[in-house]
């Protein structure tokens, strides 16, 4: 948590406001801010303290409740309150369930805000709640008539209704409607991504001939590719107007692409997110048929076959991102990041040295992984200061998980494997991320015991070989010391007695 929100919170707590409380406050003061804002008087000639807190009382009192704290604690949290941003709280701290500020979305967010200065009708932003801190660049840079805003999270659909009083925002999505444009973004964090699928395949082609859509799907939804989402994923990959496939890294989000023509082969790429910008690793486009043939579509596989690798394109294996979760997964609300790490873990660590990767196993102490967290030991959790060490990694709460994909990227093919995948991005948070499709076979939970026994004995072993091939080369060395160094002379005794 930043200095900032930690010391405004602080602020509240110390006049008995906790909790979903502080973001009410919050959204009274931003409600308040308009007011103001609106008035060509207090433009003008500015507005004192009292009649600021009068102010509040008379016009905010219905929609947000009574205020019950005095006028100098009012005028101690009003001003710091706009030191932070509301978004950020809500993410800091988990305050309010169901919505996420998504800052990391703002790249491809702002290349499709571009997109759309130049374009006409009806926009629909769907599932609001996992960007909902780029709202207010949206309605800055479109005009609030061309937008519509779906979430299917009752708290963030709540907040935005008060924070966004003028924009249309619905918590179902209209049923056979026809947009001009759709913008659909998720990751997976409040809804199963199954059930994303369904409703984004369903309506995949619900817009206008000369209209366009981004479908931000979740990388999850991609490598669980059984069932409805195997079908899903085909009606989206057949469709004529599919223009690319992109996968964002780190991201965690597959983007499908359709422009307003029929396009005879889809451009497929990995797009990694560099500070404010991407870059993209292309590969060769392929016909709309010939990718929904894989039996397991996958940007990062298709790669990996163009390298010389025999795709692992099973559905039914298992792929590493279904055993853990990398170093800020987007799968995790921001706050929740912080809980999981309190927790004991075993952690594959990644470091990329000169094209080289290095992997190394590492024990991260904490709570055992099936205990409860208690009210106080989630909220210090929670409160903690966010660190970053500079160590990139995959977390398992089962260390045989960690064990196997130690042995899986350390063998030989496994070593090519990830050292091709390296070379397809320059960051190490990327690469934990293409590393998260690769698919290993399903073990049963008495070979998995076995597997990590000999894991275990087998590790032992090479530290007590190696333990002793140090002591045995120091040995060789003392030895040979021996016959270089200069013999020291001898010392007479009694020139030793007078010394």
């Amino acid at each position: 948590m930043t200095k900032e929100i930690e010391s405004l919170i602080a602020r509240f707590e110390a006049i008995g406001l906790r909790g979903v409380a502080i973001i009410n406050e919050l959204l009274r003061f931003r409600a308040l801010d308009q007011m103001i804002s609106a008035s060509a008087e207090v433009r003008e000639w500015g507005i004192t303290a009292d009649k600021l807190y009068t102010l509040a009382k008379q016009s905010t009192e219905e929609e947000f409740g009574p205020i019950t704290y005095s006028e100098n604690d009012f005028g101690a949290l009003y001003g710091p309150s706009f030191a932070v941003e509301l978004m950020d709280v809500i993410s800091e701290t988990g305050y309010l369930e169901g919505i996420d500020a998504g800052r990391q979305w703002t790249v491809p967010m702002k290349d499709i805000i571009e997109e759309h200065k130049h374009t006409d009708g009806i926009i629909l932003f769907a599932y609001i709640e996992e960007y909902a801190a780029l709202a207010e660049d949206i309605l800055q840079e479109l005009p609030a008539d061309r937008l519509i805003f779906y979430t299917p999270s009752e708290s963030c659909y709540a907040l935005f209704r008060k924070l966004y009083p003028l924009a249309p925002i619905t918590n179902e999505w209209p049923e056979d409607v026809i947009f001009d444009h759709i913008v659909a973004a998720s990751t997976g964090i409040f809804q199963a991504p199954v059930k994303m699928m369904e409703e984004v395949a369903s309506r995949v082609m619900n817009i206008t001939e000369v209209g366009t859509a981004h479908y931000f799907i979740p990388l999850a939804a991609v490598q669980d590719q059984v069932g409805m989402n195997r079908m899903a994923i085909q009606y989206m990959l057949l469709q004529r107007r599919l223009e690319s496939v992109r996968e964002w890294a780190p991201l965690g989000a597959v983007e499908f692409f359709y422009t307003n023509r029929d396009i005879k082969k889809v451009a497929l790429e990995i797009r990694e997110i560099m500070n404010d910008s991407w870059r993209s690793t292309p590969f060769i486009a392929l016909p709309h048929e010939v990718l929904a043939s894989m039996d397991t579509f996958s940007v990062v596989q298709y790669g990996l076959s163009l390298c010389g690798f025999i795709p692992a394109l099973n559905p039914q294996d298992t792929a590493m991102g279904d055993d853990g979760f990398m170093k800020n997964d987007g799968r995790l609300p921001l706050y929740m990041r912080r809980v999981f790490e309190a927790y004991k873990a075993t952690r594959l660590e990644v470091e990329r040295k000169k094209g080289r990767v290095d992997l190394k196993i590492t024990q991260v102490e904490g709570l055992a992984p099936d205990t409860a967290m208690s009210e106080e030991q989630f909220a210090t959790a929670v409160a903690a200061e966010s660190k970053d060490d500079g160590v990139a990694y995959w977390m398992f709460t089962n260390p045989v998980a960690a064990y196997i994909w130690y042995a899986y990227f350390k063998s030989e093919e496994g070593s090519k494997i990830l050292t091709t995948l390296s070379h397809m991005v320059l960051t190490t948070e990327a690469l934990l991320q293409l590393m998260g499709s690769c698919r290993r076979r399903i073990i049963k939970k008495d070979a998995l015991a076995v597997l990590e026994e000999r894991f275990e004995k087998g590790r032992s072993a090479y530290k007590d070989a190696l333990a002793q091939a140090d002591a045995t080369w120091g040995a060789e060395l003392e030895a040979m010391a021996q016959i270089i160094l200069p013999e020291v002379p001898e010392v007479p005794a009694e020139d030793t007695d007078n010394k």
